[in-house]
């Protein structure tokens, strides 16, 4: 029996054998099964890995463009602040300025009416301005020569159309 009994337990080591050359077969098929898993597992991250460095230099960039584009915004901000300061203060200097031409309109019409007061005398504009420039001619006289006596001369308010008419009619007291 003691050959039998080895032959038994050879033939039993002989499954054992085959039954652990099996398990390691069926583990290092789920072994290497695993190692093609996180290889391929190790290439996807690689990829994005590559692909997150991509996104973070085209994000590094927009920073970079973000704030360039921040500090023009700043310079357009100060520019636009002092365009509606200098605007405000053209404002004030134009309202300034219509109040003075309002002023000095008036005063133009004023002094218009006060030159122009004695045109009732006159019946035309025309003679209104030739005695005018008489009594400019007398001021300027009283002026240059403060001794000199013109209470005696009379500014005549009459038109040249009737200055010629008087010289071609006789006189009215029969001369």
């Amino acid at each position: 029996m003691a050959a039998g009994s080895m032959m038994l337990i050879q033939e039993t080591e002989m499954e054992v054998f085959d039954m652990e050359l099996t398990k390691q077969s069926s583990e290092t098929a789920l072994q290497n099964k695993e190692v093609r898993t996180l290889l391929e597992d190790n290439e996807r991250l690689k990829a994005d890995l590559a692909s997150f460095e991509i996104t973070t230099k085209v994000l590094a960039e927009a920073n970079t463009q973000r704030d360039g584009l921040v500090d023009k915004i700043a310079h357009l901000d100060e520019t636009a602040e002092s365009l509606r300061v200098e605007c405000s203060d053209l404002k004030g200097e134009n309202l300034k300025l219509n109040s003075e031409t309002e002023e000095a309109v008036k005063a133009g019409v004023e002094n218009f009416r006060n030159q122009f007061e004695f045109t009732t005398n006159y019946e035309n504009l025309q003679a209104f301005f030739v005695n005018f420039g008489a009594q400019q001619v007398l001021s300027e006289l009283k002026e240059q020569h403060p001794n000199l006596d013109l209470s005696t001369i009379e500014i005549d308010y009459t038109t040249p159309d009737e200055a010629e008419e008087a010289v071609d009619q006789p006189p009215a007291d029969g001369n």
